[in-house]
């Protein structure tokens, strides 16, 4: 039965190392290039505690676009919702008061190259404006955190040539494809860590 879990597990991790690829060699060919995923304390079965509570609360922060802030928030937790592996997630802006999950996302657009993924989930939003160092006009650059509380637990930073919109197919495949490097199923250096804890 450990046999076969394990087999499982490493073939779901294969399967997710193999979709990651193939995404990152589509979005090269749009110019999009996504930067490793940096995992912490990543646990890929939280997600289906995370599903069970409802929508994601996600906070966007910046506007790249000439558009009002609202619609741009709007369009891109709907392109973020679904862009999991599994369990399928959604993403909202606003969610009720009696979810009350510690868990969330940080969305920000336009990010600066020196943005340090670690700082945006206590203050998002003094994280950005103390960060300065653009990635140029003829670059949009993203970056996602998904955190418990202050605490980051996966990060994913990407660029795309300059979209003019937020219904420009390149915003859009960055943030879904940003949003599926943000979740993996497996984390590898917590797996070797439970397989230290099992032999001692």
């Amino acid at each position: 039965m450990k046999n076969q879990l394990r087999t499982t597990r490493s073939a779901g991790f294969k399967l997710a190392a193999s979709a990651v690829l193939l995404g990152g060699l589509a979005a090269c060919a749009n110019d999009t290039v996504l930067r490793p995923v940096q995992l912490g304390n990543y646990d890929p079965n939280d997600l289906f505690y995370l599903a069970g509570k409802g929508p994601v609360k996600t906070q966007v922060v910046g506007n790249p676009f000439d558009e009002a802030k609202p619609e741009v928030d709007s369009v891109t937790t709907s392109v973020m919702t679904g862009a999991t592996f599994r369990p399928k997630l959604t993403f909202q802006t606003e969610v009720p008061p009696e979810q009350n999950s510690p868990y969330h996302v940080v969305m920000l657009l336009d990010a600066p190259g020196n943005a340090r993924p670690e700082k945006l989930c206590a203050n998002p939003e003094d994280a950005n404006r103390s960060a300065s160092s653009k990635t140029g006009e003829d670059k949009l650059r993203v970056v996602a955190v998904y955190c418990v509380n202050d605490r980051r637990l996966s990060s994913i930073a990407g660029t795309t040539a300059r979209p003019a919109s937020s219904s420009d197919p390149r915003f859009q495949k960055l943030i879904q494809q940003a949003t599926l490097n943000l979740f993996p199923l497996d984390n590898p250096d917590r797996r070797d860590s439970d397989r230290v804890r099992r032999i001692r």
